[in-house]
C-alpha cells in the first residue's frame, strides 16, 4: 500500500471518528434536552392541575355567596310584598331588614391562570395534545372573558343597589366595623347581642327618617331588589358553565398525565 493510500485511509478514519463523535454529541444533547423537556412538561401539567383545583375552591366560595344572596334577596322581596299589602307594620318591616343584613357579598370568580400565561409566553403550551390545548384556550380565554364580563355586571349592580336603593347596607357595614363584629363587615348578624345599644339606636333612627321611609316603601327598592336577585341567578348559571368546563379539562389533563407516567 503506497503512502497516499495510507494517508487517505488515515484521514477517512479520522473523518468518520469526528463525524460519529459529533453525531453522538448531538444525539446526547438532544436526548438530554428531550429528557429535561419531558420533566418540565410533567411539572407544567401538575401546575395546571393545581391551578384548576384552586379554581374549584374559589368556585365553591363564590357559589356559597350566590346561594346566600339568592336566599336573602328572595326573603327581602317577600318582605317588601308583605309591607306593600300592609300585612306588617313599618317597624316590623325594618326590623326584618336589619335582621337580613347584607343581602349579597358579591364575591366574584377569577381564574388562577399564572401557569397558562407562562406556557403561552414560553411556547410550552404546544407540547400539549391538540385537544387539551384547545380546551385550555377555551377555558382560559373565551370562558374567562365571559365570566369576567359577568363579574363586572354583578359588581356594578350590587354596588349601585347598596348605594342608591338599599343605603342601610352601608350603615350596617360601618357599624359592623365599629363593633368589631366580623373580619368582613358584610357578614354581621343582628339580634345576637353583637351590636351595641348605641348601634341599634342608630339603625332605628335611620329607618324612622322620612326620606329613608319613602325610599324603603317605594317601588324602586322593590324593583331593584328583584333586579339584583335576577343578576345573582344569571351569575349562578355562568358559574355552572365555568365549573363544568373546569371539571372537563381537569379530567382530560389528569388522564393525559397518567398516560405519560405509565
Amino acid at each position: 500500500m503506497d503512502y497516499k493510500k495510507k494517508l487517505l485511509i488515515k484521514y477517512s478514519l479520522e473523518f468518520v471518528v469526528i463525524v460519529v463523535g459529533i453525531s453522538v454529541t448531538f444525539w446526547i444533547d438532544e436526548w438530554n434536552r428531550n429528557r429535561l423537556e419531558g420533566i418540565q412538561h410533567i411539572k407544567d401539567i401538575s401546575s395546571i392541575i393545581d391551578d384548576l383545583e384552586n379554581d374549584s375552591l374559589t368556585i365553591n366560595r363564590v357559589n356559597e355567596a350566590l346561594l346566600v344572596g339568592d336566599k336573602k334577596t328572595n326573603s327581602m322581596i317577600n318582605l317588601i310584598e308583605l309591607k306593600q299589602e300592609n300585612k306588617i307594620s313599618y317597624k316590623k318591616y325594618y326590623d326584618s331588614i336589619i335582621s337580613l343584613g347584607f343581602l349579597y357579598t358579591y364575591q366574584t370568580f377569577f381564574m388562577t391562570d399564572a401557569t397558562y400565561k407562562s406556557l403561552i409566553s414560553n411556547g410550552r403550551i404546544n407540547l400539549f395534545p391538540q385537544d387539551i390545548h384547545s380546551m385550555m384556550n377555551k377555558y382560559y380565554e373565551a370562558i374567562a372573558k365571559r365570566v369576567y364580563d359577568n363579574n363586572q355586571i354583578v359588581d356594578d349592580i350590587a354596588l349601585r343597589y347598596y348605594n342608591y336603593y338599599h343605603p342601610f347596607s352601608m350603615l350596617f357595614a360601618n357599624e359592623n366595623n365599629n363593633n368589631g363584629v366580623v373580619s368582613d363587615v358584610r357578614f354581621g348578624i343582628y339580634g345576637s347581642g353583637q351590636f351595641s345599644d348605641e348601634t341599634l339606636k342608630k339603625f332605628k333612627n335611620f329607618f324612622e327618617n322620612n326620606k329613608i321611609k319613602t325610599n324603603y316603601t317605594g317601588i324602586e327598592f322593590y324593583s331593584n331588589t328583584i333586579n339584583l336577585r335576577n343578576r345573582i341567578n344569571v351569575y349562578s348559571q355562568r358559574m355552572v358553565e365555568v365549573d363544568s368546563e373546569r371539571t372537563r379539562i381537569s379530567k382530560s389533563i389528569r388522564k393525559y398525565l397518567n398516560q405519560l407516567q405509565n
